[in-house]
């Protein structure tokens, strides 16, 4: 009895046992578990908003950015000297603006010795909120059919103003400059004309495009309504960007009728283009900061006007990410949940084997003793003599012996050892299955699927409503594309664009003639402009082209050679761009699709 209490007592130690360490257990697992995906989920609900919120979409202050371009506008004065360096009584007065360091620009008129004048000292006046004052400045450049010209300053702290090569007609713009007339108005004159002012600002916009100028100069130049006066000749005509478009250089005459009156044509203002003005700071070496991203900007007013609009995009922005966080939260807990009951029905089916094995081992020991003693009781073959002598036994009637045991009980519990395999079965089973799950839950999600960009036969028609002068017997075209390496037929590449299109310029080598050509992202339209040049143009930009080498697909898809080759493609792109500027002499427009067949 005593052995049996004992053992009872060592099978309860080892059950409680057992039982803290499957609680130490299913402490550990959902320790482990359960944080991770609450840290996943709040990840990815921070994640998601921050890509609701596209930075492209915010534009840009107009008033702040045309304040801040005002700075680098200067008021342009020539003192004229006769013979001897003697002051004349006139002065010359114009406008101009910081292009680059040091640098100024301004028409060529307003800086031209009159022929009554032996020489000229030309001055700058800066606008009163840079911080400068006015000095005397050089010229160092100038042409007289684009009528412009480069002033140099010293040591000059004034930002220089950013160019913008692609306006667009229609497109909202503003002059800024130092007009004559408002200083009349002001009763400013003299002195006072070397002091800081402000500059005088008029809005409009782009109203047409020409390929020569009022003097007759094939020179680009841009048509627009925002007024400028005597004095407005070289400021800058700027986007809402803050970005010049244009050189501001000639306003329509008055003319006299038939009838003796005097006609004024108002609304009638031309600027130099910006890409005629970029040409030119290319021939003296000067190297301005040009914006390739089309001008997004709203007024001050405009963007408080929408403040209402935004708030309610950010709460909307906001209470989506919040679902989402609730919904990644809601899916952590539960398969930390289904974790948790995994685990305890794997420590507690482990305990249940265990409690298993020491049954079975109490039971083998005690069908053990039960059969030693058994085997050391005495029996009728006993060769021990009996102690006491046994009186006579009376005949008795004989009855048929019972059948004699093959052996003792087989130690072995059988019944407790298939309860054993039954619920490690079970425990198998479970594993298996939670697997399944587990790799459902946990799995990474496939990304989504990309369309495959493979090679394309593609057939375009001419557009003729959308061409503006097209080439002479355009007709349809094709060619095989590539799109994934931006190829046409297997040899010629093309360089992506950041809104998605894609682009190669061109020249011929055996006429003056060189062109942009342009294939939307989406594959349906290809454009193409031509550009005729004069002969001293083509020659160098024949000779340049051709200095940067073969432009061909590569075959290979290795970094190095992919990126020698968009290295080439880009040092096209920015010597095309300073030589195809203004007008176009052809433009024709080709609608495109897939020919499967």
């Amino acid at each position: 009895m005593a052995s049996k209490a004992g053992e009872g007592l060592q099978l309860l130690k080892h059950a409680r046992l057992f039982a803290a360490a499957a609680v130490v257990c299913l402490g550990l697992v959902a320790a482990a578990t359960l944080p991770h995906h609450v840290r996943a989920a709040e990840g990815d609900a921070n994640q998601s908003l921050s890509q609701m919120v596209d930075p492209d979409l915010q534009p840009v202050n107009s008033t702040k950015a045309l304040k801040t371009a005002e700075q680098s506008v200067v008021r342009v004065l020539v003192v004229y000297r006769g013979f001897g360096g003697v002051p004349l009584d006139t002065v010359g007065m114009g406008s101009g603006f910081v292009v680059a360091p040091n640098t100024i620009v301004t028409n060529y008129h307003v800086v031209q010795v009159p022929p009554e004048a032996a020489s000229a000292d030309v001055y700058i006046v800066p606008h009163k909120d840079s911080g400068a004052g006015y000095q005397h400045v050089q010229l160092v450049k100038s042409w007289t059919e684009g009528d412009l010209a480069l002033l140099h300053a010293d040591n000059l702290k004034i930002a220089p103003l950013k160019l913008f090569l692609s306006p667009y007609k229609n497109e909202r713009v503003v002059s800024m400059g130092y007009p004559d007339v408002t200083d009349h108005l002001l009763n400013r004159s003299g002195t006072a004309l070397l002091e800081p002012a402000d500059a005088y600002v008029t809005q409009g916009s782009i109203a047409l495009f020409a390929g020569s100028n009022p003097d007759g100069s094939k020179v680009d130049t841009v048509f627009h309504t925002a007024p400028i006066n005597h004095g407005n000749s070289g400021g800058p005509l700027l986007n809402e960007c803050g970005e010049v478009v244009g050189v501001n250089t000639w306003t329509a005459p008055s003319t006299v009728s038939a009838g003796g009156d005097i006609d004024v044509s108002a609304g009638q203002f031309v600027a130099t283009h910006v890409s005629a003005l970029n040409t030119f700071l290319a021939s003296a070496g000067v190297a301005p900061t040009v914006v390739s991203t089309p001008c997004y900007a709203k007024t001050e007013d405009e963007i408080s006007k929408d403040d209402a609009l935004t708030k309610a995009l950010n709460a909307a922005a906001q209470a989506q990410a919040a679902r989402l966080d609730e919904q990644k939260k809601a899916e952590a807990d539960r398969v930390a949940l289904e974790r948790w009951q995994l685990a305890a029905m794997v420590l507690l089916s482990l305990l249940v084997l265990v409690l298993i094995g020491l049954i079975v081992r109490r039971e083998i020991r005690h069908r053990h003793e039960i059969h030693a003693k058994e085997e050391s009781a005495p029996t009728a073959f006993s060769a021990e003599p009996p102690q006491k002598p046994r009186p006579a036994a009376k005949p008795a009637k004989v009855k048929a012996d019972k059948p004699a045991r093959n052996g003792p009980k087989h130690p072995i519990p059988w019944g407790w050892i298939l309860l054993g395999l039954i619920t490690v079965v079970v425990v198998i089973v479970i594993l298996l299955k939670y697997h399944d799950i587990d790799m459902r839950l946990t799995e990474p999600k496939a990304p989504a699927p990309v369309v495959s960009m493979a090679k394309v036969h593609m057939v375009c028609e001419v557009d003729k409503a959308a061409s503006g002068n097209p080439v002479q017997a355009a007709g349809p075209i094709e060619f095989d594309f590539d799109a994934s390496h931006a190829c046409v037929n297997g040899r010629t590449p093309y360089e992506h664009q950041a809104n998605g299109s894609l682009v190669r310029f061109t020249v011929n080598k055996t006429e003056p003639v060189a062109a942009r050509m342009e294939l939307s992202a989406d594959g349906a339209t290809f454009k193409r402009a031509s550009y005729r040049l004069d002969d001293a143009r083509y020659k160098d930009y024949l000779g340049q082209y051709e200095a940067l080498g073969s432009l061909r697909c590569s075959a290979h898809d290795d970094a190095g050679t992919t990126a020698a080759l968009n290295d080439n493609l880009a040092k096209v792109r920015s010597l095309s761009q300073s030589y195809l500027t203004g007008t176009p002499e052809s433009e024709t427009v080709w609608r495109c699709h897939h020919n499967d067949g």
